[in-house]
């Protein structure tokens, strides 16, 4: 059996999505308002807890429809709800790395993993709410270097 060289340098590290965490405040919200909209007012103030479902309907498939990935030569981001996007950046052009645990995701075991390269159409993106967030960038950093190596790239500064 054969392996092909091209697959193997491009394995799967991990894949992860942003957490619903991210809509707690939009959930709250539509909590509290949508009963408003049985409790018997009239018409329009009736109506009030119906107009933020479909937002916080939106803001959860946008957080659903967003999917971080890391091979072994790859950081790829898919996100968009009804049409999708790819962005992809080579790991050898990443530069460096950052985390930040903001108070309410750090309560439920989150944070977001910041990634600054030398790509021109993404230099800096932001992995939202994700689980296992020291790990996550301990394995990128590492996929770096390995990258660099393989492609004999040293930075500079």
């Amino acid at each position: 059996m054969t392996t092909d060289s091209a697959s193997h340098s491009d394995a799967l590290i991990w894949t992860a999505r942003p957490s619903q965490w991210l809509n707690a405040p939009t959930f709250f919200v539509v909590a509290m308002a949508v009963p408003l909209s049985a409790v018997g007012l009239p018409w329009p103030f009736s109506m009030v807890g119906l107009v933020f479902v479909l937002p916080a309907l939106w803001s959860y498939l946008v957080v659903r429809c967003t999917r971080y990935t890391l091979t072994a030569r790859h950081l790829r981001i898919e996100f968009g709800v009804l049409t999708r996007h790819t962005e992809e950046v080579e790991l050898y052009r990443i530069e460096d790395t950052g985390l930040a645990s903001p108070f309410f995701l750090r309560l439920v075991g989150l944070g977001n993993l910041y990634v600054l390269g030398s790509d021109r159409s993404t230099p800096r993106i932001l992995l939202q709410a994700v689980p296992d967030t020291e790990s996550k960038r301990q394995q990128l950093r590492d996929q770096v270097e390995a990258a660099r190596r393989a492609k004999g790239v040293r930075v500079i500064e």
